[in-house]
């Protein structure tokens, strides 16, 4: 029988408090941590006064084994993470040789002049583990009190992701006896929570042992299995779900988007995509193009905002435009065909609608969106009623494409 690991996660920053930025960092290293098989027993924020940020590691220290926080690492004199180390746990500050090397070596690869106030960044507790940051100027550090562990890392999102992963997992995992639960993630579209609840809620008590949870991640919904490692029905119990859920799980593996895999897809069949996009303003485009590799599948795209631009650049005709309104099955279907015909792609892609707040009318309100697919199977097209917040529909729309592109690859796989 194991112990279970604690963990704690602080952030700092005051522009976190005030609402500025997002603490996204914290969902990360809960995440994280969670899947390496620690208990995360709560997250806290403090803002850029010492006094406060000691007050709360020192909570941190008392409640978990590991605490992770992230913030106040730079040079300037709101960046208090080593002062307040000191003052919550005693010590003092010195000039850390390994770090001020860090920190001068990081200035001389990117060809920067550093200033004087850099220095700040390598006072640091006295006889803590300096963790080098390869991606910033910010060494990370962590200092052991009498019954914690405590991590300290840039607030930066990619600098902390990419240290936690280099360096402080395996640092986690050499001092802890982590037994890691099971996790597996199928990710849907197609299917609301309530439906999904609806289907699956039987697993429980069919495969006894097996939690079974939801995540919504709009348009996308989660399905989460956890069990105890050894678990005798775990394998049984993902072989139902996936059988239950069929073709609307897109991805079994947590990190991989829906255009990835569409990406794939395009791949595996040696064919191409181009975009024509209206009220998405090229949000399909950016779906792909955030995958490596898009180059392989993404031949182009229109942002054919424009009447005129819908038939400029894709050959909608200006009857169809006249006769139907922009907003019509028939120029969407305009579109996706017009792809096809001014570039050498398989695949057209072509979306129109009333992304809103205001534009709509009594037939096609705010939140009217066609969507067509243009390929080897012919024109597909789908009307979608959405709500009134602008970038919620854009981004639904463009979601809502990409899947419709895999759903008719699936049934050209499917023979």
């Amino acid at each position: 029988m194991h112990d279970v690991v604690s963990a704690f996660v602080v952030s700092q920053g005051e522009e976190l408090l005030t609402g500025l930025t997002m603490d996204t960092n914290a969902h990360f290293l809960c995440e994280v941590l969670t899947r390496a098989g620690l208990r995360v027993l709560g997250a806290r924020t403090a803002g850029d006064d010492r006094d406060a940020i000691a007050a709360t590691l020192v909570d941190a220290a008392r409640t978990a084994d590991v605490v992770l926080c992230t913030g106040g690492l730079g040079p300037t004199e709101d960046d208090l993470t080593a002062e307040s180390v000191v003052e919550a746990f005693g010590g003092e500050l010195e000039l850390n040789d390994l770090a001020w090397d860090q920190v001068k070596a990081r200035y001389a690869r990117i060809g920067r002049t550093m200033s004087p106030a850099n220095r700040k960044q390598a006072l640091l507790p006295v006889g803590c583990d300096v963790l080098e940051n390869l991606m910033g100027t910010a060494p990370g550090f962590a200092v052991n009190t009498s019954s914690t562990r405590m991590y300290f890392l840039p607030g930066v999102p990619r600098e902390m992701k990419e240290m936690i992963g280099r360096l402080v997992l395996d640092d986690i995992a050499t001092r802890f006896d982590l037994v890691a639960p099971l996790r597996h993630t199928f990710r849907v579209m197609g299917r609301g929570e309530s439906q999904l609840q609806e289907q699956l809620g039987s697993l429980g008590t069919r495969f006894p042992g097996v939690q079974l949870g939801f995540r919504t991640k709009m348009p996308e919904n989660h399905v989460k299995l956890v069990a105890a490692p050894g678990e005798a029905n775990w394998e049984s119990a993902k072989a139902w779900v996936r059988e239950e859920l069929g073709d609307n799980c897109f991805t079994e593996d947590p990190d991989e988007e829906l255009a990835a895999v569409v990406g794939r897809m395009l791949v595996d069949r040696g064919e191409r995509v181009a975009l024509a996009e209206s009220c998405t303003g090229g949000w399909v485009a950016h779906l792909f193009v955030s995958e490596p590799g898009s180059s392989r599948w993404l031949e182009r795209g229109w942002v054919t905002y424009s009447n005129e631009s819908k038939t400029e650049e894709v050959g909608v005709p200006e009857g169809v435009i006249a006769e139907n309104g922009a907003v019509s099955e028939e120029v969407a279907r305009a579109m996706a065909e017009g792809c096809r015909a001014h570039a050498p792609v398989d695949w057209g892609v072509g979306i129109t609608g009333v992304a809103g707040p205001t534009g709509g009318s009594p037939d096609k309100p705010v939140g009217t969106v066609w969507i067509a697919i243009a390929g080897p199977s012919g024109t597909h097209a789908r009307k979608l009623r959405l709500g009134r917040d602008r970038t919620a529909n854009r981004r639904f729309s463009a979601f809502i494409a990409v899947e419709m592109l895999r759903r008719q690859i699936l049934r050209l796989n499917a023979g």
